[in-house]
């Protein structure tokens, strides 16, 4: 699942990177990927990079619309913040059954996307095309609404809301120092300045 998500962040998957993601060790990694390469899951078409086969690519988009659906139905019917929602969606997700995920993603509408913007696969697999960019890569100008933002730091979703920078919101691209390592931006609120680690983990819909 980790290898598709950091597909839909643009960033490639290798074994040093996945380490550091999951906290273990590079040679923990190596086995586990020998050991899906021989479930036919995934491959190594390249030393350093790792993919999903077809056969794996379609276990993991099911295992996110799991996860996501599940991370959606706390934040919309149990109240919980989007930065709470990731750790106890991998807790549950684990011990409820199809039909349950399938009943809260009819509750919900089937939405299409979950309370980071991170896309919801349909029951096939698919997922709606946006076209978004990264504030981070974002020109002095740019002009867009905040349509997702990548919820793997906890920390960070909370610094955002403490900004204004959560879904929806709009926002304006000021300057870009070239010199400078800090984006400044325009919101509703006034204006802001971020690192510009923390905007790439921002995407816009302009």
């Amino acid at each position: 699942m980790l290898v598709l998500r950091l597909g839909e962040r643009r960033e490639a998957a290798s074994t040093s990177g996945l380490a550091r993601a999951l906290g273990v060790t590079d040679s923990t990694v190596t086995a586990m990927v020998q050991k899906l390469a021989r479930l036919r899951l995934m491959a190594r078409p390249q030393p350093r990079e790792i993919t999903l086969t077809a056969k794996g690519e379609q276990l993991a988009r099911q295992l996110i619309r799991r996860h996501r659906l599940i991370e959606t139905y706390l934040h919309e019917y149990l109240g919980y913040s989007w930065d709470e929602v990731h750790e106890e969606a991998e807790r549950l997700e684990h011990a409820v059954s199809e039909r349950f995920v399938e009943i809260i993603s009819e509750k919900l509408g089937n939405p299409i996307t979950d309370p980071h913007g991170d896309p919801i696969p349909d029951r096939k697999g698919h997922v709606a095309n946006r076209k978004l960019v990264r504030l981070s890569d974002a020109s002095a100008g740019t002009k867009g609404r905040v349509a997702r933002v990548v919820d793997r730091q906890p920390d960070l979703l909370v610094y955002l809301s403490e900004l204004g920078l959560t879904l929806g919101a709009l926002v304006q691209v000021l300057t870009v120092p070239a010199h400078d390592n800090v984006i400044h931006l325009r919101l509703r609120s006034g204006t802001v300045t971020i690192g510009r680690e923390a905007a790439r983990e921002i995407f816009l819909e302009t």
